[in-house]
């Protein structure tokens, strides 16, 4: 990203992440975050396909949610975050599971710092890339730390649907009629509140075109193997009615990818 912004850099970011840190695990912790845990999360989990035997990196692991996943799959995994308030969840965690996780308090920018050249068989990143300060650094960084032909499979809020202006459209009894959407091509950082009736924070994220995107994806160096626009489960939905709006307008876009070079 040619473009900087004040107040949007791996300090800031990782403040609010700090400062959410305990609300998010809580709303995971409870299953409130059935998004997360009913939607995108098992979306995700299914487009990585057969893991054991891996070795993965989570970028933006946060509590540790994906990474536990593929853990459980039989996959050797080692979690970063730029927040220690967050991995601190995700180190309670897995002293009471012990699922054999290594959590890493770093940048994803600087990945190389880390680890030493090729070394993961996969990467992922579920729903985290969208909220690092230089997309594009990070994805660099995580194409050198793959093997040539492996995998990056990751999750972002849909760039066509996300934008800085985005409001549902009711009608008189409150049912949601269309998703009412401006300044696509306005690029920058977006503010977010998170609100439930036990927590309420506010976290950044950059908001770019679908075109900026693939743009970044192809000049790190990977090939498209697929991309995904998931929609909730029909089971999903009669748990959690809220989600129903989801399978009418892509809320996640998901790549997989390949390092080629």
């Amino acid at each position: 990203m040619a473009d900087r912004f004040e107040g949007f850099d791996a300090q800031s970011v990782r403040g609010e992440w700090n400062m959410a840190a305990d609300a998010y695990a809580a709303a995971q912790a409870s299953g409130r975050d059935y998004y997360r845990l009913d939607f995108f999360g098992p979306a995700q989990i299914a487009l990585c396909g057969e893991v054991r035997g891996l070795k993965i990196l989570d970028v933006g692991c946060g509590t540790g949610y994906f990474a536990r996943e593929m853990a459980r799959r039989g996959a050797f995994v080692t979690g970063v975050d730029l927040s220690p308030g967050m991995l601190a969840h995700a180190l309670e965690l897995e002293a009471t599971a012990q699922f054999g996780i290594r959590y890493l308090t770093g940048d994803a920018a600087r990945l190389k710092e880390y680890f030493d050249g090729d070394c993961f068989d996969m990467v992922t990143s579920c729903l985290a890339l969208q909220d690092m300060p230089d997309i594009p650094a990070a994805l660099r960084s995580i194409h050198d730390v793959l093997v040539p032909g492996g995998r990056l499979v990751a999750s972002i809020t849909h760039p066509c649907s996300d934008t800085p202006f985005r409001k549902w459209a009711k009608d008189g009894s409150g049912t949601k009629r269309w998703l009412c959407i401006d300044r696509y091509f306005e690029r920058g950082p977006v503010k977010y509140l998170w609100k439930d009736w036990l927590y309420e924070f506010t976290t950044s994220a950059y908001h770019a075109t679908l075109a900026d995107w693939f743009g970044w994806l192809l000049d790190a160096g990977f090939a498209l193997r697929s991309i995904h626009e998931p929609t909730p489960a029909a089971a999903a939905v009669k748990a959690h009615p809220d989600l129903e709006d989801a399978s009418r307008v892509p809320y996640f876009l998901m790549f997989d990818l390949e390092r080629t070079q």
